[in-house]
């Protein structure tokens, strides 16, 4: 007997690939009700639906409802399918990335490298799932600042998915999009540039200017011009980000935040001080209320507005923000990560305005240990 409508599964699933989260989650949770009333809470086919409700809130940025039921779905389907199975391996590398989204990076490293080293002995080196292992790997280790890491694996399976799948599949660009991340962390922005140019050119053109893939490359981008000092290029590509983030995702969704982070570093060197520190403010109160005050991408934007500060002249709110800021990244990101490395430099900017020159000596030391 056919209990569930596969139909509202299936258009589930097509709204959530194509961006259109809101209506997927309406879907998918109707089909988990509904899988729930028929076929109970342990059955596979509800666990699959519950699987995809947590995938959906991750993208929506829910990342602690994601979690709960990310973790409800990993206990049980070990306990109904077993620990190697193809659904309990995919629920577990899901709670891997939710984890990092959280800031967890740690934890998400493990349960990674846990799945990866299954799915290669059961898979294969060249099979679909092993490379989405990978992938995330690779994106897990760019979050915690192990970049040569994050680039051999992500050129390994960029080179593996060329092969397999072409230049133009989805996967393909994924992993391209990646290597521009970890290239413009690395410091090679020419290269980050001329990746993340070709992948936009192929997502506009397969997926539409609004899709958040698209949106995801763009805001890349952008900050890779803000890097190479092509601020008009990075302002205009930022705002676009932003407005349309703002409407498709809304006010407090993570990346509406990341890009009015990212488009406030283009207003502050532009010198556009006010609309900056305006920006920072707002942003850094969302993230503080939506993940706390110890997630990376809140220590991020704290470290911002703290440089704004530097910028004001503001040196007491300035150090007032910067040294617990660089306190709690040092205990979430490896030490040479560039996020540690740009609060180490504002905080040695505030320390000499301030007259605290050995302390200001000490970090420009410590900086230079970094750098080499």
């Amino acid at each position: 007997m056919n209990i569930v409508p596969d139909f509202r599964h299936e258009y589930g699933k097509a709204y959530l690939f194509s961006g259109e989260w809101e209506t997927a989650k309406q879907l998918q949770i109707a089909v988990l009700e509904n899988r729930r009333n028929t076929l109970g809470d342990d059955h596979p086919d509800t666990l699959q639906a519950m699987h995809w409700v947590a995938w959906i809130h991750e993208n929506l940025g829910k990342f602690q409802e994601a979690e709960e039921l990310g973790i409800l779905v990993v206990k049980k389907r070990r306990e109904v399918l077993g620990e190697s199975h193809p659904d309990t391996l995919a629920s577990i590398g899901d709670l891997a990335l939710v984890l990092s989204n959280l800031g967890r990076l740690g934890e998400a490293k493990e349960l990674n490298v846990a799945v990866l080293k299954t799915r290669k002995h059961l898979l294969g080196e060249n099979h679909p799932e092993t490379l989405i292992t990978m992938s995330n790997l690779a994106y897990i280790y760019n979050k915690m600042g192990k970049l040569q890491e994050a680039e051999a694996l992500n050129l390994e399976v960029l080179e593996r998915r060329r092969q397999i799948l072409g230049n133009s599949h989805p996967s393909t660009l994924f992993s391209m999009a990646n290597l521009a991340l970890t290239y413009h962390q690395l410091g090679r922005f020419s290269e980050a540039e001329a990746l993340a140019v070709a992948v936009l050119q192929e997502r506009k053109s397969s997926l539409g200017e609004n899709h958040p893939e698209t949106m995801r490359t763009m805001s890349n981008l952008a900050l890779t011009y803000y890097k190479l000092e092509r601020l008009q290029e990075a302002e205009d590509l930022g705002s676009v980000v932003l407005e349309k983030r703002k409407s498709i995702l809304g006010d407090n969704h993570p990346g509406t935040l990341l890009a009015m982070g990212n488009l406030a570093m283009t207003y502050n060197k532009l010198g556009r001080l006010q609309e900056a520190e305006t920006l920072l403010v707002e942003a850094l109160k969302k993230q503080t209320d939506a993940l706390g005050n110890n997630h990376p991408l809140t220590l991020r934007i704290q470290s911002k507005l703290g440089s704004t500060f530097n910028k004001l002249e503001r040196w007491q709110e300035a150090e007032a923000l910067l040294i617990p800021a660089l306190e709690k990244q040092k205990d979430l990101l490896s030490p040479s990560h560039p996020h540690i490395m740009d609060t180490i430099n504002s905080l040695a900017i505030t320390y000499t305005e301030l007259g605290k020159l050995k302390e200001a000596e000490d970090l420009n030391e410590a900086l230079r240990r970094l750098e080499v």
